[in-house]
């Protein structure tokens, strides 16, 4: 029985767990048992190398053959095979991860992004109460990645896919060269991407009358033709003086060439209108291309028992386009007026205006940099308070030129925004033993901030959270956050773009049309407020292994929603008549699409769920030891450390606080030295939308995205919504399949209007992969496939389309399946080697 335990002050947090969960028993090296009191229990504890500081559990951790049985070729690719344990349900950021290399800031998703699988030890995912200790927002998930001491590899891949339907080819190049080392790390990556286009005719899409004369689907894109080249390089090195330092730069070009129909124009015979396309010109085009530079830089190190950490981020992207629009027309109506011209002809020589093209440049530069510090405040009976500061300087340009009907119009903006903040955590329940014993482990945290933009003023951001953990296995945890946010500066100041003859359904008339789609920013957008209540529960049975159950409710409120402009269902033409346009007949001819504000945005559901995974097959002595003892630290030793002039042992810190080199993990002939055995995991998760409402402005109805309102083309908001993600993987041969559901959708059109039915949807997803080294005698008969991988992939299996059907039953023609899905489904072959 304990009593009057010893309370330990050391120079970090991470001293938390017995200390054999930490070394192996040899790690013992003094002969001489140390004299304690006989009522006192020591306990010396070393977090893993590389792991988080915090009391909040990881939702998903996964070791070197958790990651190996997914098959993935880059950690970008295992991030998406995670995307359902991943994504954040709350508020409306970015949704991508937050990701750390060993419990240490990034500069950026660059910096991990192209390392291969077998670099990595351990993978760790944590909610988004960890972010803020970070001096991240907190609505993005944490994914630690913990690497390997020591890796050296080359590899290179091929990708090639297309529908099954046809009509497209992508096709993928990418070599990746990566060295990790006991004082730093390398990695390059350089890859090629090609897609061919996907025309509307290879879709049957079906033409209005005037565009079957002219066969218009052989000019329009459904999927425009692109090139795509990336070139990303890392740099990492650790000093002696435990300072850390990280770079990275990259650079991605990108171009598009879409077809975007031909010229048109409405002709007057005998006083009716006759529209038309004009073939003798070749399709209008819009071609779109991208350079974008970037530049990271990344600092971590301690000063005295804090740790310290700055990340600085540089990008230039620069955007060019040109789209065509049809030419002028009214010399050819002059000579049809005087009988000199046939309005049903071919050819018009100079009578018709050649096409006009629109361009416009888009440069935005970026620099973000933040310092945050943190550390312990002060020690209490009940534990460590820990808190983190936070500074940083944001600075965003944006310039942009563009040329329209021969007028030049310029755009000039920048933002330069200050920020602060600081999170505080204090543990009331955790090693003062009689409280924890009675109710378990408990703990409180806070955060604040302030930001200060040069064109919005001064914004303000809060929160505060709970965790609480009854006994081991069970977590609940319950955050409120508030938050003021400016539009981007993009929302704000992009160029006035007008697409001409852009298919869309007309929800007044009930008919597809062909309209002008105006895109760019709205300077009048104002500054939105946030306020988000998140409470989750995670359960993980000791009787159990490998389960867990995680509970999440989350209620969203925010005002002055900054957000792309809607789907036009008479509800929103009836908000926004000045952004729409029709003709004397009340024909639909032009939207107005650029951001709009809506005055709040409320929404509440729950997400509920299991992850459930088992190992099976190992062999006595595979993977990481398992020390099964506590050790105490000699006399003259810090905690976690040998006696002073002796040698740490395999696994131990060292004296300058790093872990030495430990043992070399055995296991079966896989890539990478994998250890033997294999693996299936399971997880499933149901989301249940109880609310989901839009009020445009004060004194209209609410929009109810669950009751037939729509902002999107794809329909209202599922009420249910189910994903499923699993895998199998044993001697080298694995499976990984995942799959969404969603119940079916309606879109109202009103008293007047006609009605839209989206169906619900099914999306099945297989990956095979074979590794070829764990497959037999296979690599000694051809030396070339050593170190080899082969995969296959399906995509949309069940090639199941969303299905868009009007109050008569019939599918309207700008729902037709190509324009809802044209891809479908697809196939994919990968060939990786490891040199």
């Amino acid at each position: 029985m304990m009593s009057s335990p010893k309370l330990l002050s050391t120079s970090s947090p991470a001293v938390l767990a017995v200390f054999f969960l930490a070394a192996p028993a040899g790690a013992q090296t003094s002969n001489a048992e140390p004299e304690y009191a006989d009522d006192e229990i020591v306990v010396i504890a070393e977090r893993p190398r590389g792991a988080v500081v915090t009391e909040i559990p990881p939702v998903v951790e996964l070791s070197e053959t958790d990651i190996a049985s997914y098959g993935a070729s880059s950690v970008q690719d295992l991030i998406e095979g995670l995307s359902s344990q991943t994504g954040s349900g709350r508020g409306r950021g970015s949704g991508r991860p937050v990701v750390l290399i060993n419990g240490q800031r990034t500069s950026g998703f660059r910096e991990i992004r192209d390392l291969p699988p077998e670099a990595i030890r351990t993978v760790q995912v944590f909610p988004e109460e960890l972010a803020l200790q970070y001096g991240y927002r907190p609505d993005q998930r944490v994914i630690n990645f913990i690497l390997k001491d020591n890796y050296t590899g080359l590899s290179a891949s091929a990708e090639y896919g297309m529908p099954t339907q046809g009509g497209q080819g992508r096709s993928e190049l990418e070599s990746t060269l990566t060295r990790i080392g006991k004082a730093g790390r390398i990695n390059i990556n350089l890859e090629w991407q090609n897609k061919t286009a996907i025309t509307e005719s290879e879709r049957d899409i079906i033409q209005d009358s005037a565009g079957a004369l002219v066969n218009l689907g052989n000019f329009r894109t459904l999927v425009a033709p692109s090139d795509n080249v990336e070139l990303n390089a890392n740099y990492s090195r650790s000093f002696d003086n435990g300072i850390s330092l990280s770079l990275n730069g990259g650079y991605i070009y990108d171009k598009s060439r879409g077809l975007q129909g031909l010229p048109n124009g409405t002709l007057q015979v005998a006083g009716d209108p006759l529209f038309r396309y004009f073939t003798e010109y070749g399709p209008l085009n819009r071609v779109q291309e991208t350079n974008t530079a970037q530049a990271g830089l990344t600092l971590n190190g301690n000063l005295g028992e804090w740790r310290w950490s700055l990340t600085s981020d540089y990008t230039r992207a620069q955007t060019d386009s040109e789209t065509d629009r049809s030419g002028d027309i009214s010399a050819l109506q002059t000579a049809i007026d005087a009988g000199l011209a046939d309005p049903q002809g071919d050819r018009f020589g100079n009578l018709l205006g050649a096409p006009v093209t629109d361009s416009a440049r888009v440069v935005n530069q970026t620099i973000n940099n933040l310092a945050t510090l943190s550390g312990s405040l002060l020690n209490l009976p009940s534990g460590t308070v820990t808190t983190t500061v936070r500074a940083g300087y944001n600075r965003e340009d944006l310039d942009s030129r563009e040329t329209r009907r021969g007028i030049i119009t310029t755009t000039d903006l920048g933002r330069d925004k200050l920020s602060s903040g600081i999170n505080i955590d204090i543990p009331l329940a955790d090693e003062n033993i009689d409280v924890t014993e009675a109710i378990g482990k408990l703990s409180i945290n806070g955060n604040l901030g302030y930001s200060d933009l040069s064109d919005f003023g001064g914004l303000v951001e809060y929160g505060f959270g709970l965790n609480w953990a009854p006994f081991d296995g069970l977590v609940f945890t319950a955050s409120a956050i508030g938050e003021e946010a400016a539009p981007g500066i993009a929302q704000l100041g992009n160029p006035v773009i007008i697409t001409p003859d852009v298919t869309t359904f007309d929800f007044v008339n009930g008919q597809t049309v062909l309209a002008a789609i105006t895109t760019g920013g709205n300077p009048a957008l104002l500054a939105e407020k946030r306020r988000d209540i998140k409470l989750a529960v995670s359960y993980r049975p000791e009787w159990l292994e490998g389960f867990t159950f995680l509970g999440e409710y989350f209620r969203n409120n925010s005002n002055n929603v900054a957000s792309s402009f809607p789907l036009l269902t008479p509800e929103i033409e009836a908000a926004f008549p000045d952004r729409v346009t029709r003709d004397a007949s009340g024909q639909l001819i032009a939207i107005d699409r650029r951001p709009v504000n809506y005055a709040n945005v409320r929404s509440e559901r729950i997400r509920y769920g299991i992850d459930f995974s088992k190992r099976f097959g190992e062999r006595r002595g595979d993977g990481p030891a398992r020390p099964d003892r506590a050790s105490r630290a000699p006399d003259g030793a810090a905690p976690g450390r040998p006696p002073k002039g002796e040698k740490p042992t395999e696994g131990a810190p060292s004296e300058t606080g790093q872990a030495a080199p430990p043992p070399k993990p055995r296991g079966g002939p896989g890539m990478g030295g994998r250890p033997s055995g294999g693996r299936w995991q399971i997880s499933a998760f149901h989301t249940i939308r109880l609310e989901d409402r839009i009020k445009i402005r004060d004194g209209l109805d609410e929009l109810d995205l669950l009751n037939g309102s729509a902002v999107g083309s794809s329909g209202g908001s599922p009420r249910h919504e189910f994903e499923i993600n699993g895998g199998w993987f044993n001697n080298g041969i694995g499976f990984r399949l995942d799959g969404k559901h969603q119940v079916a959708t309606r879109v109202s059109g009103g008293l007047t209007g006609s009605d839209l039915r989206f169906s619900d949807l099914t999306t099945l997803n297989l990956r095979l992969f074979v590794n070829l080294d764990d497959r037999g005698s296979l690599t000694e008969k051809v030396p070339f496939l050593k170190g080899s991988r082969i995969a296959f992939k399906i995509d949309n299996i069940f090639n199941d389309i969303q299905a868009v059907r009007g109050g008569s039953g019939l599918i309207p023609l700008s729902y037709q399946p190509g324009f809802v899905d044209p891809v479908g489904r697809y196939v994919e072959i990968d060939f990786r080697k490891r040199f």
